[in-house]
C-alpha cells in the first residue's frame, strides 16, 4: 500500500472540485509583458513596504539590536525596541497598552482562546473573515451569528441570553468580504447597554481610515479589544491587540502560547516604526484612496457591475457563480492585472466574488485600463452583468 494514497485522493478531490491552490511567483507576471502589473490584491494600502524611511529605519534598527530576537519574551526580557513600538503604537490608536504578535492568525486564535470559554457567550456578524469565526469556534463559547450589520438583531439576540453569562461582541470595522462599514458607535452602545465586550478587528482600515488615520476603532470608547494587521497599515510583517492596561496584564498572565512566541525581529519593529511616524501625516495619500475608490466604483457602477453597498476602498465584484470569477480573474492575470478571488469557505456558498484594493499606489490610467479589460470580458458569451 502506498503510504501517500490517502493524501494524493484528496488532492484529486480539490483538483475536480476547481479548489486546488497554487502559489504564482509576480515575477513571472512581468516577463515578456510590454506593461508592468497593476496589483489590486496588494493590502499595502499606502505604499510603505517601498518607502525610503521604513527602509532606513529598518536598516537602522538590524544595526543596533541585531537580525533577531531569538527567545520567547515571557523566557527572557524583552528588547527596548519593542517595549517603545507597542508604547508608540498603544499612544497613536488610543489605548492604555499594546501586544505585538507574529501573525494576524496568531492573534485571533490566542487573544480570543485566553478571554473565550465555554462559560462565555460570542455575537459575531455573519460576515467576519473565516479566520475570525474559525478562532471562535475553536474557543468553545457559545456562538450566536447575527446578520450582516444587523444590529437590531444583534440587540434582540442580547436580549434573549443569560444576564449573568460573560457576553462579547465581535466584528469588523471595515469587512474584507464586501468592503462595507460598521457603525461603531451604535455597537458600542449595544455594548453598554448589556454589559458585553467588545472585540473588532479593525485591519481594513488602519492607515486610511479614522484619527490621524489609524483606524476606524482609533481613539473609540467602547472597545475593548482592538485588533490590527502591520501588513496592511504599514507593507510590513505581524499584528497587534490595543487594549487596557488591566486587559493586557490578563493577557499576559493567562495566555500559555506567548510562552511559545518568539518575539519579532527588530528588522521588522523597525519597518513598524518607521509607519507609524509616517502614517498621522499621509493625508494626502488618504484624500488620493478615497478618490480613486470612487472613480472605481462609480465607473464600474455606470458599466452595470454589481459590486454590493460598500463605499470604502475594498471593492467586491460579485460574480453569478465560481466559474464566472474564474474567468473573469483569468482575463484580468492575462493583462498582468492582479486580484483576490475570495470562494468559499473564505465566503458563504453562492457568495464568489473578485475583490479590488485600491491603494495610494493606484493611479487614474491603472482604473480605466482595469475598466477596459472589464468590458472586454464582459462581451465574451456566457457573461453577465447586472
Amino acid at each position: 500500500m502506498d503510504k501517500y494514497n490517502y493524501y494524493e485522493k484528496a488532492l484529486e478531490k480539490k483538483r475536480e472540485q476547481k479548489e486546488f491552490r497554487q502559489l504564482r511567483c509576480v515575477a513571472d507576471l512581468e516577463e515578456k509583458k510590454e506593461r508592468s502589473r497593476i496589483n489590486f490584491a496588494s493590502n499595502d494600502f499606502l505604499g510603505l513596504s517601498y518607502h525610503p524611511y521604513v527602509k532606513k529605519n529598518t536598516i537602522k534598527y538590524v544595526l543596533e539590536w541585531g537580525a533577531g530576537t531569538t527567545p520567547s519574551r515571557l523566557v527572557t526580557e524583552h528588547l527596548e525596541c519593542h517595549r517603545s513600538v507597542e508604547a508608540k503604537l498603544a499612544e497613536l490608536v488610543g489605548k492604555e497598552g499594546s501586544l505585538l504578535f507574529p501573525s494576524a492568525y496568531q492573534v485571533h486564535d490566542q487573544i480570543l482562546s485566553t478571554v473565550l470559554s465555554h462559560k462565555t457567550q460570542v455575537f459575531i456578524d455573519r460576515y467576519c473573515h473565516h479566520g475570525l469565526i474559525q478562532a471562535v469556534l475553536a474557543s468553545g463559547a457559545q456562538v450566536f451569528r447575527y446578520e450582516h450589520n444587523n444590529l437590531g438583531q444583534l440587540s434582540s439576540l442580547l436580549e434573549k441570553t443569560k444576564e449573568n453569562a460573560v457576553k462579547w461582541i465581535i466584528t469588523e470595522s471595515l469587512f474584507s468580504i464586501d468592503g462595507e462599514l460598521t457603525d461603531l458607535k451604535k455597537m458600542s452602545e449595544i455594548a453598554e447597554d448589556y454589559d458585553a465586550f467588545t472585540y473588532v478587528d479593525d485591519s481594513n482600515s488602519v492607515g486610511v481610515m479614522g484619527k490621524h488615520g489609524m483606524g476606524l476603532g482609533s481613539h473609540r470608547r467602547g472597545i475593548d479589544l482592538l485588533f490590527g494587521s502591520f501588513g496592511k497599515q504599514s507593507g510590513t510583517f505581524g499584528a497587534y491587540i490595543a487594549t487596557s492596561q488591566m486587559m493586557r496584564d490578563y493577557l499576559l498572565a493567562f495566555n500559555p502560547e506567548l510562552i511559545e512566541t518568539t518575539m519579532l525581529p527588530p528588522a521588522v519593529l523597525g519597518a513598524i516604526s518607521g509607519s507609524l511616524d509616517l502614517i498621522p501625516d499621509m493625508q494626502v495619500e488618504r484624500q488620493k484612496i478615497e478618490q480613486t475608490s470612487h472613480l472605481l466604483r462609480e465607473t464600474l457602477m455606470e458599466n452595470h457591475w454589481d459590486i454590493g453597498s460598500g463605499t470604502s476602498h475594498i471593492i467586491p465584484l460579485l460574480c453569478l457563480n465560481e466559474q464566472e470569477c474564474e474567468k473573469i480573474s483569468k482575463a484580468l492575470l492575462k493583462k498582468s492585472i492582479l486580484t483576490t478571488t475570495l470562494k468559499p469557505p473564505l465566503v458563504p456558498q453562492g457568495a464568489t466574488r473578485i475583490r479590488f484594493n485600491v491603494t495610494s499606489l493606484h493611479s487614474q490610467e491603472d482604473i480605466f485600463f482595469l475598466l477596459k479589460v472589464l468590458k472586454s470580458v464582459s462581451e465574451e458569451p456566457y457573461l453577465s452583468t447586472v
